[in-house]
């Protein structure tokens, strides 16, 4: 009887000799999101005007700003217009945690000294709000050269012929003067003629009484160029029907030229707004930018 509980026992310790167990892989290790960039455009103001805040986050399954604005998508613009000074606050969360990030965005007002009260002073012109910046909100578009499937970064590199956009800093334009910081959108260049550039923003709801204001030109030493076609489209979200707003044949000419278009054409509609250049001819010396580029109010 022994002999046979001995039999059992080895047999028992064989056959689990021959089970293999199955580790589960590890869990995937996630990170806090992170908070790329979080920006006022200006950072201080009168009181009346606005300012832009500008963000940008990675990895967090939920965005929002204080003071009211609440929950928004990872990466945007929001058009602000506080009475004071105000710190807004960002917070990025995801199941490892939560980064913030604030921004101060300054009111400056006009101090009154006493018994000037009484003295006459001209009509007060209200100041435009800024509904949006073209320029500020670059990061976000959606940059291509109308070739399918091509989607160009930004910032691009100058030695791209596919095309390329970028802020250029301290920049020298046709008119001699310079600037601290432009958008040079550079449509594609090669051995072929007539490239493009388009930067996709939106979507975006078009308030009633607003207007496109830009100043358009070339970068000093372009004198090669042989003119570019800019121009702002509207493209509506239910139709997708394209609405030129305003289009600019732009030449080389020691000076800038200038968009004032009212947007009443496509006032409450929403979509996407479209910033286009296209060479006239050939592209290589098309070092074409955008010094302002806003929808005002």
């Amino acid at each position: 009887m022994k002999r046979i509980f001995v039999l059992i026992a080895l047999l028992l310790i064989t056959i689990a000799g021959c089970i293999n167990v199955t580790q589960p892989p590890p869990a995937p290790v996630v990170t806090p999101p992170a908070i790329v960039a979080f920006s006022a455009s200006p950072a201080t103001i009168k009181a009346g005007e606005s300012a832009t805040l500008l963000w940008n986050v990675t990895g967090a399954t939920s965005v929002t700003i204080d003071q009211g604005i609440g929950k928004v998508d990872v990466a945007g613009t929001k058009a602000v217009s506080p009475t004071k000074t105000t710190i807004y606050t960002l917070t990025a969360t995801n199941s490892a945690g939560t980064n913030t990030q604030p921004v101060t965005l300054t009111i400056v007002g006009i101090s009154i000294v006493p018994g000037l009260e009484r003295r006459q002073f001209p009509p007060i012109t209200l100041p435009t709000e800024t509904v949006f910046d073209f320029i500020e909100a670059a990061p976000t578009a959606k940059w291509d050269n109308f070739v399918v499937g091509v989607v160009l970064p930004f910032p691009g590199s100058e030695n791209d012929n596919r095309g390329f956009v970028t802020y250029k800093y301290n920049a020298k334009m046709e008119d001699g003067i310079t600037y601290p910081r432009v958008l040079e959108t550079h449509p594609e260049f090669g051995s072929f003629t007539g490239g493009s550039i388009f930067g996709w923003y939106g979507t975006l709801t078009i308030p009633a009484g607003s207007e496109f204001v830009a100043k358009f030109g070339f970068l000093d030493g372009a004198q090669a160029s042989d003119g570019v076609y800019s121009m702002i489209t509207f493209r509506e979200s239910s139709t997708l029907k394209d609405t030129v707003l305003a289009t600019v044949h732009a030449k080389y000419d020691g000076k800038l030229d200038t968009f004032k278009t009212s947007m009443e054409p496509i006032a409450g509609k929403t979509g996407q707004l479209i910033l286009r250049v296209d060479s006239d001819h050939t592209g290589s010396y098309d070092w074409a930018a955008w010094i302002d580029a806003k929808i005002i109010r």
